[in-house]
């Protein structure tokens, strides 16, 4: 390879790069999407620049939709993965992004498939009141690493229903000790919104804080063990100890391991009787449509109304 060669690859792995950071940042500022999506989206459109200029800086006037359908149909083709909204989703946020800097024209991103999907159309997975306790044992296990913190950071999941990445931006002047409220930053839904503090959820946290928490600068709770101490980086780190919990716990682990005790939580509410607008206000969901989904597990109501099978007598 000669230096001329060498060297326009350099520069196309640095527009590249600076691209997906500005790409990032008007996900997060004009979108308001978290960290979590953010990151999914840029590895698809990450995906998408590498067949589709390599080393080469991308020049989108060259861009056509025969491009975008090819890296589409090679991405939905792969049969590791169930079939997804994700990677067209990601390319049309990147078309609205390249419009709005005036590199592609505006409504490009509508000529891009969709794949239809019925709203609602699976049950949330959850998990019982039992595998819920041996979870908790599990992260509390001694000879695990950090159990006060894994305790204290599984039974903000499945008590309080929290995200992850709430989990993991959590302060220590979020916690209001006196009133009993803890104070959740709406980094997702951009709405923040208070939750009580329960009591054994006060006391797992204090038992971290007081005993095994180190001496840090830090206003995060939550901090890794291995030196030096620091804030974890995303909320893939929270995932990962739900998911030992499970594997030691012998329950079969779920795809988003966290969020399956963010559904058991709303399923424990539900069936406590609460109401759809309580759950959304206690797990921060802009719509009362996203909460709609655990109507169907409401089973003794939907028994109520529903039509009786054809031919049966009863």
């Amino acid at each position: 390879m000669t230096q001329s060669e060498l060297a326009r690859g350099k520069e196309g792995s640095a527009r590249a790069a600076e691209f997906l950071s500005e790409f990032d940042a008007y996900l997060g500022t004009a979108k308001g999407l978290a960290e979590g999506t953010r990151r999914k989206y840029g590895r698809f459109v990450q995906g998408f620049l590498d067949g589709w200029c390599g080393d080469s800086p991308p020049n989108w006037q060259d861009l056509s939709i025969e491009d975008l359908r090819a890296y589409l149909h090679h991405e939905l083709s792969n049969k590791r993965r169930r079939p997804s909204n994700s990677p067209i989703v990601a390319l049309r946020a990147m078309l609205r992004f390249l419009a709005v800097r005036g590199l592609v024209p505006p409504g490009l991103e509508e000529t891009l498939p969709r794949i239809r999907r019925w709203r609602h159309a699976a049950l949330p997975a959850n998990l019982s009141v039992d595998d819920v306790e041996q979870l908790i044992k599990c992260a509390s296990d001694a000879a695990t690493f950090q159990p006060l913190r894994n305790t204290a950071i599984m039974l903000l999941l499945a008590r309080t229903g929290m995200r992850a990445a709430e989990v993991v931006h959590l302060r220590l002047d979020d916690v209001d000790w006196a009133g009993g409220i803890i104070h959740i930053r709406g980094a997702k839904s951009r709405r923040d919104r208070d939750l009580p503090l329960l009591r054994d959820v006060g006391r797992a946290l204090l038992a971290y804080i007081k005993r095994e928490r180190p001496p840090s600068s830090y206003r995060e709770i939550f901090l890794q063990s291995v030196a030096p101490a620091r804030p974890f980086m995303d909320s893939s780190a929270i995932s990962k100890i739900v998911r030992r919990a499970l594997n030691r716990a012998g329950i079969a682990p779920a795809r988003g391991a966290a969020h399956l005790l963010r559904h058991t939580a709303a399923t424990a509410m539900l069936t406590r009787g609460a109401s759809f607008k309580n759950i959304a206000d206690v797990l921060g969901h802009q719509s009362l449509q996203s909460t709609a989904t655990y109507a169907k597990l409401d089973l003794p109501s939907l028994s109520r109304i529903a039509m009786p099978w054809p031919g049966d007598r009863s």
